[in-house]
């Protein structure tokens, strides 16, 4: 007979063992690379492991809630359906990520929390709460931005966890998920009230009236 060598033996994995002939489970695997990561959940949930999220396209079935169509238009997102209360939390966690070449990583996503009775979203990332959101935020999209600078160099791994509101009118939506550089957003013009110089993408300018300072008073 032929004695037993463990070791791994998916020769895919980072600990392969081209010597074994008896696998222990002891493979590992690296993680995706973070650099320019995107899912649009346009072909479904991707790698991410759902746990009762649903993928829709448009509006969601009941009235007075969810979004009227994904963030680009005419695709797919994901959604919490609250018609039933089917489960509560619900999740949708993502494979592992190595967010080592990014100088400044950070998590981007856009969220649909709009109506009467909308419960909670939360971000996890290594188990641990980084970002959380309740209530009606209205019916658009709304972009969120997640620093990961705790993480630099690190794998994370990242949990998206929607809550019961209590009724049908909670349905809550989340689409374009993206690992990256963090972005500063601001407003980059000088002339402007607001300005800021820690911004790198122009967003929310506002400006004095005729004859008037940024505090609203007559020059």
């Amino acid at each position: 007979g032929v004695c037993p060598v463990l070791g791994c033996t998916d020769p895919t994995a980072v600990n392969y063992n081209a010597g074994a002939n008896t696998d222990d489970g002891s493979c590992a695997y690296s993680c995706t690379s973070a650099l320019a990561y995107c899912e649009n959940f346009d072909l479904g949930v991707g790698t991410w492991t759902n746990n009762g999220w649903i993928n829709d396209a448009f509006g969601t079935p009941s009235s007075g809630t969810g979004p009227l169509d994904d963030i680009t238009g005419g695709s797919f997102y994901m959604y919490y359906e609250t018609s039933g209360a089917s489960g509560n939390p619900i999740t949708l966690t993502s494979e592992c990520f190595d967010i080592s070449g990014l100088t400044a990583p950070a998590l981007s996503f856009y969220n649909s929390m709009y109506g009467a009775t909308t419960g909670s979203l939360n971000v996890y990332v290594n188990g641990t709460l980084e970002w959380t959101m309740s209530g009606n935020q209205g019916q658009q999209w709304n972009l969120a931005q997640v620093d990961l600078s705790a993480y630099a160099g690190a794998d994370v791994t990242i949990m998206f966890e929607a809550t019961y509101g209590g009724s049908f009118s909670g349905d809550i939506a989340i689409d374009q998920v993206c690992l990256g550089e963090f972005i500063a957003y601001g407003c980059t013009d000088v002339a402007a009230c607001n300005y800021d110089d820690a911004a790198t993408v122009n967003q929310g300018c506002t400006y004095a009236g005729a004859n008037q300072d940024c505090a609203g008073a007559c020059l």
